[in-house]
């Protein structure tokens, strides 16, 4: 099963609010998605494993607290427009293993099904090391159709992950349905956070209003 939770902190808020400015620069828009998976792998947290832990003070004295366990925790980023927040993410996860998987859309084979658009999707290239019984967080921008988280949870479900957690900037209501859908079918535990629900997928399977594509104003075309 899958649950959702949209991040409503005023400072995650506020990112994606120049996120969404179409005169945002290239650079800017790469150091706000980088601050943006900081801010929402650290609501995330709630989702991954804890241990208590020590460390000795300047004093000599022993102080202990409970911290995420982060070593049993792996960042994949969706390459290539989710690097930046995936690197964000991994600031906060030092421990973290760091994992990339390449997708995407095939443009040319878009379809209805039912009332829903559908994309083939390609994942030429995955390096996410080893699995088991680790907590996943999976970073996408953008959660449009769903297809390509889709096809990455059913195919990450074979590597028996203990959860995964999908963040993203914007999410649509389809992407949330097709993603509860694929974990089901998967049978993984999984959680979607983001940072809005947009009203619109248009014919393109774009997000409206949405931000435009994240790789190319992060990365140019």
């Amino acid at each position: 099963m899958a649950r959702l939770s949209v991040v409503a902190n005023p400072a995650l808020q506020n990112i994606l609010l120049e996120l969404r400015d179409r005169d945002t620069p290239p650079t800017r828009f790469c150091d706000l998605l980088e601050e943006a998976g900081f801010l929402l792998a650290y609501e995330a947290s709630r989702e991954l494993p804890l241990v208590k832990d020590s460390v000795l003070t300047p004093l000599g004295a022993k102080a202990e607290a409970t911290r995420v366990r982060d070593e049993d925790v792996v960042i994949i980023a969706v390459l290539r427009a989710a690097l930046p927040m995936a690197l964000g993410a991994r600031k906060l996860y030092r421990r973290a293993s760091l994992g990339f998987i390449a997708a995407k859309r095939v443009e040319e084979k878009r379809r209805r099904q039912g009332e829903r658009l559908v994309f083939d999707v390609e994942t030429p290239y995955w390096s996410i090391g080893d699995m088991s019984g680790r907590h996943v967080i999976l970073v996408d921008p953008m959660l449009a159709t769903g297809s390509t988280l889709s096809r990455i949870i059913e195919r990450l479900s074979e590597y028996d992950p203990a959860k995964i957690v999908a963040i993203s900037l914007i999410a649509t209501k389809q992407g949330i349905e097709a993603l509860e859908e694929a974990a089901r079918r998967a049978r993984v535990d999984l959680v979607i956070y983001s940072g809005a629900l947009d009203p619109v997928l248009n014919e393109e399977g774009f997000i409206v209003p949405g931000l435009g594509d994240a790789g190319d104003r992060c990365f140019g075309q």
